[in-house]
């Protein structure tokens, strides 16, 4: 019996490593299978063509990579690839969504060609003059982490959700399947394989070894010795298994291997030079670590530096740009004609009407903004924030912070619409009336959900868009909820609410846009692609059209006249579209890498 007990408590506690186990030796079969005859994947090869008719509201530069190339310096920031020449001077710079597709740049790799790996619309490939794209035909394979070109000619592509892919120049093939594949080194016969999922895995003569090991973010390999970077260290790999750990505690975000010293980017700690005894820089976030020559290229988010002598000198640095960051949360434009852009996390910029000057807030109320409105007589401005509602005067100076000490819900402000000389608060916690005396309607009052994420008001009609479904109100009085289970709304999670015409319009979280008649009955668009997440606020009707900024899908845009919808990415530097602006008759699009503007008839082409 006893002998029982422990067979089956040596089970159980072996359970998580069998399917450790069973899920990496299903990625081991899919590797060695794919090697050999693998089924083709789909994918779209063509030029990529330069996009006029747009303008870039200027973000700063996020640099994510940088390669020298062809004797000059190539560097990748979230929405721009530039080149430098071998002085240092700028030579030339191509932007997304106008020279290169519509997705923030991730990674380079330069051989013969310059390889630019992208978030969302695969890999580019440069020949000094032109680029070509590479775009997997499978969504999941779009996403590109990072790529290796091999000796052969071909490279090999480490995908965001179809493990590792390999490319031939006319053929695209799966490589490793059943992985999330984050970083490649190595040759053809010697390869190394740093994943999300299942650690280091080592590729020698067609077998596999699984190494495994925490989330690896690069990986640096010679001679059979491979460095993994992690969260907590350095892992080194020598014979087919874990040697030791180097610089314990440390997060290794980029690895470069020179001799017998490695160079390692750390998130918070700069770089360091293993062994240690060497230089160390103590400070900031190294996004990648690279030698050409006998320099060491270092590559933070404003800069690339070149450490000659031990000591680093400022290679590249970012200008000045007229916005405060690129990833955009809201917008509006107040009378005198200046811009309010609220950000994810950096708080507002407000930006004078000749685009030259700007004021920037930020503080422990305004941080992180989710929506942005004018009251009726235009002379306040609500900014709906993470910590409040914030009240600015028309000079665009913050004079009341509203939190759940003053009668919100909930601090957290998801929405906001003015409603006569008062206010009317989404928020996690139920809809605030706001104004000589705060009062709050939850589920316990027939809101369908306590969670709200819009709101819209017409005359004496409200709606909420909650997590849960549509709640429609006559004043303060709930009259009818919608939900999935009730009524012909497919998706209950609401994100967005517009009135278009007589009707009132619904974004929602992967079931795109509804509409929902006079007669209280939900229709949908024969024309809206599958699985659209609408994001928060992003629901805009114009004169001539409806707009609908999404996560993966661009900016959708309802033509009337033909009553279809369409995937507008033309001109934007992400198809993640965060906020819409419709202002002098032009329509300006925010985006988690930038804003763009533009006549309106450009979106409508």
């Amino acid at each position: 019996m006893i002998r029982k007990l422990l067979l089956l408590a040596a089970l159980a506690a072996g359970g998580f490593g069998a399917w450790t186990y069973w899920r990496v030796a299903r990625a081991e079969s899919g590797a060695l299978s794919a090697a050999r005859e693998a089924q083709s994947v789909p994918f779209l090869r063509s030029t990529v063509q330069t996009v006029g008719g747009f303008e870039t509201v200027a973000s700063p530069a996020d640099y994510r990579d940088a390669a020298i190339w062809n004797q000059a310096l190539y560097v990748a920031s979230a929405n721009t690839l530039a080149r430098y020449r071998e002085d240092g001077s700028f030579d030339k710079q191509w932007r997304a969504g106008f020279e290169l597709p519509a997705a923030p740049l991730q990674s380079l790799a330069a051989e013969e060609k310059l390889w630019v790996a992208t978030e969302g619309e695969g890999v580019l490939v440069f020949d000094g003059e032109r680029f070509e794209q590479i775009l997997p035909s499978p969504a999941n394979a779009r996403k590109i982490r990072a790529v290796l070109p091999l000796a052969s000619g071909a490279v090999l592509i480490a995908t965001g959700g179809m493990g590792v892919l390999r490319f031939d120049g006319s053929v695209l093939r799966p490589f490793l399947e059943g992985v999330q594949a984050t970083a490649l080194a190595g040759v053809e016969d010697d390869l190394w394989i740093g994943t999300r999922d299942a650690g280091t895995l080592h590729i020698r003569a067609g077998q596999t070894e699984r190494l495994g090991g925490e989330p690896v973010y690069a990986i640096a390999a010679a001679a059979g010795v491979a460095y993994a970077a992690t969260a907590t260290g350095i892992a080194r790999y020598e014979g087919g298994k874990l040697e030791r750990i180097l610089a314990s505690g440390v997060f290794a975000r980029s690895l470069y291997l020179r001799g017998e010293e490695l160079y390692a980017g750390t998130l918070n700690d700069g770089w360091l030079r293993i062994p240690s005894r060497a230089a160390r820089e103590d400070s900031g976030e190294v996004r990648r670590i690279f030698g050409s020559g006998e320099d060491i290229y270092i590559v933070r988010p404003d800069s690339v530096g070149v450490l000659r002598d031990g000591k680093t000198l400022r290679a590249v640095e970012r200008e000045s740009a007229l916005l405060t960051h690129a990833n955009i949360s809201a917008l509006h434009a107040d009378p005198a004609g200046r811009l309010w852009i609220g950000y994810f996390d950096r708080g507002l910029d407000i930006v004078e009407a000749n685009r030259e000057r700007k004021t920037h807030i930020e503080d422990d109320r305004v941080f992180c903004v989710n929506q942005i409105t004018a009251s009726q007589d235009g002379q306040r401005v609500a900014v709906a924030t993470a910590n409040g509602l914030v009240m600015f005067d028309a000079a665009g100076v913050p004079r009341q912070t509203i939190t759940k000490s003053e009668g919100l819900a909930a601090s957290h402000v998801t929405a906001v619409v003015p409603n006569g000389s008062g206010w009317i608060a989404g928020t996690p916690a139920g809809i605030t009336f706001l104004d000589a005396s705060p009062r709050s309607i939850y589920a316990f009052h027939g809101l369908v959900n306590n969670h709200v994420y819009a709101v819209a008001r017409l005359g004496e009609e409200v709606l909420a868009g909650t997590l849960g479904g549509v709640s429609q109100l006559n004043g303060e009085q709930v009259k009818r909820g919608y939900t999935s289970a009730n009524s012909g709304l497919k998706t209950n999670w609401t994100t967005a609410l517009a009135r278009v015409g007589s009707e009132w319009w619904a974004g929602t979280y992967g079931g795109g846009v509804q509409r929902l008649s006079t007669a209280g009955e939900w229709h949908t668009f024969e024309t809206m692609p599958a699985n659209v997440v609408v994001n928060p606020n992003a629901l805009l009707a114009t004169a001539g059209a409806v707009y609908a900024g999404t996560l993966q899908h661009g900016l959708l845009v309802w033509d009337s006249t033909s009553r279809t919808w369409r995937s507008h990415r033309r001109g934007l530097p992400s198809a993640n579209v965060t906020a819409i602006l419709y202002h002098d008759n032009r329509l300006f699009v925010g985006t988690d890498n930038g804003l763009v503007t533009a006549p309106e008839s450009q979106f409508q082409q």
